[in-house]
């Protein structure tokens, strides 16, 4: 069989052909990227659209499925002879041949079975998703310029609200990322009147409810989150006095994490929520935070300045 060539599916057009007729899925998609807000809609659609056309639905975990589990599953026909769709949820953490197993099939699938591969890294990080990328129909699920903005309306649409752009930006920048944005849209919705419209006073309760300054979301957004969250974790650490030091430190034991996740004292960092980070990010945020810290101990950097410093160093660090 000749392999089609690889492609890149913007998220929307992959979920209204998810949402379709099987005919019109590629055989293998691969959703990466860290806003899992966007590989949730991405599964939600392949779920619906297998149940619209009587397809069955089989979801997988990455990280205990074995390769005799899977070969089983990519080979077993349709009941009836109708479509399969299979969800391999976290497929970065699959084991060697797991992976051999995926990229085999990939590149001679079998009709009537389309396969949904989904991963909080990106497509980037590893060898493994590179090659698969390589074979599939990639789904970038990271937000790149205005995106986040434009989510953000849309979200507040769907939940049937008719709010002032200015009212989502503000509420999408003191959220971590879409999800918990979604679900603040979600508490103003309660308060709706049929029109969608919400009073002033609903919109204030909201806003006192936004979380506070937190160094470990601060760190987890500067090491895998979007410039919107990122932008609103630094500034509620200006504003509530909260940063110094304890931000080097917050980089570093989750970079350390990443390089050491058998380590007792970063065990715990290692197993941080968000998506997980490559090593060689872990490498490059460690080199800043050293440049950092000696900058401080040389008298060139204030106390003070160190979070907005370490956004900007870290960051460039690692997108090289």
């Amino acid at each position: 069989m000749v392999r089609e060539r690889a492609s890149r599916i913007p998220v929307r057009e992959a979920e209204r052909l998810l949402l379709g007729p099987a005919a019109g899925l590629k055989p293998v998609l691969l959703a990466a990227g860290p806003e899992e807000f966007l590989r949730e809609r991405l599964t939600r659609a392949c779920r619906a659209g297998a149940e619209a056309e009587g397809a069955e639905f089989q979801r997988l975990e990455g990280d205990t499925l074995d390769a005799e589990t899977l070969a089983g599953a990519l080979g077993t026909l349709a009941l009836f002879g109708g479509a399969r769709r299979i969800w391999i949820r976290e497929c970065s953490k699959m084991a060697g041949p797991v992976e051999e197993t995926v990229l085999e099939w990939a590149g001679a699938p079998q009709e009537g079975v389309f396969v949904l591969l989904t991963t909080a890294r990106d497509a980037e990080d590893l060898s493994f998703l590179k090659a698969l990328a390589s074979r599939a129909a990639a789904i970038p699920c990271a937000l790149q310029g205005s995106e986040g903005a434009e989510w953000a309306e849309q979200i507040a649409r769907e939940e049937g609200l008719k709010l002032p752009a200015r009212t989502c930006d503000a509420i999408l920048d003191a959220s971590l990322n879409l999800l918990a944005y979604r679900q603040e849209i979600r508490k103003l919705a309660a308060h709706a009147d049929p029109d969608g419209r919400v009073k002033p006073e609903a919109l204030d309760a909201v806003r006192r409810g936004l979380p506070g300054a937190s160094i470990d979301r601060w760190a987890a957004a500067v090491l895998a989150g979007g410039a919107s969250s990122v932008r609103a974790e630094t500034e509620a650490l200006v504003r509530d006095g909260v940063g110094g030091t304890a931000a080097l430190w917050a980089i570093a034991e989750r970079a350390l994490g990443a390089l050491e996740p058998q380590a007792f004292f970063y065990r715990r960092a290692g197993a941080a929520d968000g998506p997980p980070l490559a090593k060689a990010s872990a490498r490059a945020a460690l080199d800043a935070v050293y440049r950092a810290d000696r900058g401080l101990k040389r008298g060139d950097l204030r106390d003070s300045d160190l979070v907005e410093t370490l956004v900007s160093t870290v960051r460039r660090a690692i997108r090289g």
